[in-house]
């Protein structure tokens, strides 16, 4: 936190000194991504949180974003520990954090802009994967993420549309995991959202390449689907087949440059495009082989069904 000193006398200025020291202590232990160290830090985020809570957040914006810094380490410790009562806590922890950033989101620092959009993802994430029952609370989360990142003011957010990105694929699978009629659709539209705005960085940017071949993963669940039902729809087997071909073309400019953490998704995009192809488009099953896996000589058993 950073504060004229005219705004603080110095007996807070020493407060707020002394809560950097744990905060930034606590910081170094979640590194570390054990459950012991994520204790530890725990406690460091809650001296800090006890310290920064003396400050006068009402008066000086500053000490309201140190204080929701506070809460959100908190949750993120809470949430590194497991366990439903830690779960609980860490939800309520980014509440407290929520409402003291609000107020500071609607100035001109897109800082409190971008810190208030991942407190919201992160609040419906915790929701999502742990506590299925709040699916729908978690989507007006990841809803209200969004929307702050589609505001005007966060184009001046250096990873903005990194953030954006990732906040259409959790939503997609936040759709997908409420069994509701409009479920795949809803989630479909969602990872096609997310597929256009990693598209513009996925060739330079290994996070974007992540985003769009994630949501291309989900995207061809959501038409795998489509493709159970009779009678088939051209259009999904097509929207099927180009979403394999285009992930697999960005995993293989990866590989080119070294990077092979994206293999484990390219393996199933692989055989769900070899079984799409098998199924629907035979004709075309070898041509797809010879370009994006082994040659399949004569003779040669094509993959299972």
């Amino acid at each position: 936190m950073t504060v004229d000193p005219p705004e603080l006398s110095p007996e807070q200025l020493d407060l707020d000194t002394r809560a950097s020291v744990f905060m930034k202590r606590g910081i170094a232990l979640m590194e570390q991504a054990t459950p012991e160290a994520a204790g530890e830090a725990l406690s460091c985020f809650d001296d800090a949180l006890a310290l920064r809570r003396q400050l006068p957040i009402d008066r000086v914006p500053a000490c309201a974003y140190g204080l929701a810094a506070c809460w959100l380490n908190r949750a993120d410790a809470l949430v590194r520990l497991g366990g439903e009562a830690q779960g609980l806590e860490a939800v309520a922890a980014f509440d407290e954090a929520i409402q003291l950033l609000q107020p500071l989101a609607a100035g001109d620092d897109s800082n409190h802009l971008r810190r208030l959009a991942i407190a919201w993802q992160n609040r419906g994430l915790l929701l999502f994967a742990h506590f299925p029952a709040r699916a729908i609370e978690a989507i007006h989360n990841l809803q209200a993420a969004i929307a702050l990142l589609d505001d005007e003011r966060a184009a001046a957010i250096e990873d903005r549309g990194h953030l954006l990105g990732a906040a259409w694929v959790n939503l997609a699978n936040a759709y997908r995991s409420t069994g509701r009629a409009d479920a795949a659709p809803m989630a479909g539209e969602s990872a096609e959202r997310a597929i256009g705005i990693a598209n513009e960085r996925e060739g330079a940017d290994p996070r974007d390449a992540e985003i769009g071949l994630k949501a291309r993963h989900l995207l061809c669940q959501v038409l795998a689907e489509r493709l159970s039902l009779e009678p088939v729809s051209p259009d999904a087997v097509h929207a099927a087949t180009d979403t394999v071909e285009a992930a697999l073309d960005l995993v293989r400019a990866w590989e080119a440059q070294g990077v092979s953490a994206f293999r484990p998704l390219a393996a199933d995009l692989f055989q769900f495009g070899a079984l799409v192809y098998q199924r629907f488009q035979p004709q075309f099953l070898e041509e797809f082989l010879e370009e994006y896996g082994v040659r399949v000589e004569a003779g040669a058993e094509p993959p299972p069904s």
